[in-house]
């Protein structure tokens, strides 16, 4: 495996900005384990990918990949030039290490000097030894437990700017009890902000509905748009396409689809209202099932039987006037009239009459397309386009 280059924005991966235009969604994933007890980040994964084809901008509340983000850079240290690779490491990742008891900038300084020293030095020897001894162990376990596919794809959305990893004060040492309220305390945040819409996987859904006074105090305003959250990226995660899409597919639908978004969103706060379920109920899944199965996928369906036979049409017309058919082809072909050339008294009237015909024939074909592209949720019908033909 080649030496990857550190990326120089990390800084710019962490702790939100208050001036980002648009709609933002926090989510929130509570760390689960694959079976060989490595951590696992499949809901962060989902949860971010609908939320990207959902939201402007995404605010990551996820333990294991912000534990992810600052072992990481692990993978880039050489043993055989510990001095350089393990100065430059981020400050985050030297605290995981164990620099604890003095500042990065003290620690750095300290290796610096000793690396200035003569290469006989017996401190600087003794330093380097250690350091030779440490890294290959360091190395070993970034790359085991948390360089995956499943990383991978978190860094490619981290790197597209559009999801800021939340993580300040989360400890990878820290016990069950002590993470969980950090978690907590980051989705009551969240959930407390009056803009807030807030996504959640059960687990965590779960552990808020537990917590005093949560549930039974949410604020109407911020448990609508929580709601609408869940119900706008749900329906997204019930496309064909999706569940196999790969991140950077995801990233470039969400780049072209851009527009639709907006649009998206509206129809959602028209669906989620009729829902019967608040944000952290129980029942909320088992609703945006059924409003999927009722409503959503008849109407898509619908969509894409008109999309194609507008689209025949619309070829159909183009086809003629680019290839020169003769009028009574022209006639019966746009407008399926096939007796309208009785109907025509002169050679020269039939011309006009058949330019007529067949640009009102090309003319409501573009219309009912144009019908099709205003539908609130022809966004979900590109998108499953989009993310379908790429899988291909």
């Amino acid at each position: 495996m080649g030496k990857r280059s550190r990326r120089p924005s990390r800084q710019n991966r962490h702790e939100p900005k208050r001036d980002r235009e648009g709609l933002t969604v926090t989510v929130g994933v509570v760390p689960q384990a694959k079976p060989s007890g490595q951590p696992s980040l499949t809901n962060e994964l989902r949860l971010l990918r609908s939320a990207l084809l959902y939201a402007d901008h995404v605010d990551l509340v996820a333990p294991s990949a912000a534990w992810m983000q600052d072992f990481r850079p692990l993978r880039d240290v050489e043993i055989d030039d510990p001095w350089r690779t393990i100065t430059a490491l981020p400050s985050e990742t030297m605290w995981r290490i164990g620099v604890q008891d003095v500042s990065p900038r003290e620690f750095r300084r300290a290796m610096r000097k000793l690396a200035a020293r003569p290469e006989d030095d017996p401190d600087r020897l003794e330093n380097e030894q250690q350091w030779r001894e440490v890294i290959p162990n360091l190395k070993r376990q970034a790359e085991e437990v948390f360089d995956s596919a499943e990383s991978e794809e978190i860094d490619m959305a981290l790197d597209s700017s559009s999801v800021t990893m939340v993580s300040k004060g989360t400890r990878f040492e820290d016990g069950t009890e002590r993470q969980m309220a950090w978690f907590r305390d980051r989705l009551v945040d969240a959930l407390e902000d009056p803009r807030a819409h807030v996504l959640l996987d059960d687990i965590a859904a779960e552990c808020l509905r537990r917590s005093d006074g949560i549930a039974d105090g949410l604020q109407p305003l911020p448990g609508a748009r929580t709601r609408r959250a869940a119900v706008g990226a749900g329906l997204v995660e019930r496309l064909p396409a999706f569940p196999d899409a790969p991140m950077e597919h995801v990233l470039e639908a969400r780049g072209e689809l851009a527009d639709g978004r907006a649009r998206y969103r509206t129809s959602v706060k028209n669906l989620a209202d009729q829902l019967q379920s608040s944000a952290l109920d129980e029942t909320l899944t088992s609703e945006i099932d059924e409003l999927w199965q009722d409503e959503v996928r008849p109407s898509l369906d619908g969509l894409r039987n008109t999309v194609s036979r507008t689209r025949v049409a619309e070829e159909t017309g183009k086809r003629l006037f680019t290839e020169g058919y003769g009028v009574p082809t022209l006639i019966v072909a746009i407008a399926n009239l096939p007796d309208i050339a009785s109907l025509l008294p002169t050679a020269a009237t039939m011309g006009a009459a058949a330019a007529r015909v067949a640009a009102a024939g090309a003319g409501e074909a573009f219309r009912a397309r144009s019908a099709v592209r205003s539908h609130d949720l022809v966004y979900l019908l590109d998108v499953d386009k989009q993310l379908g033909r790429r899988r291909r």
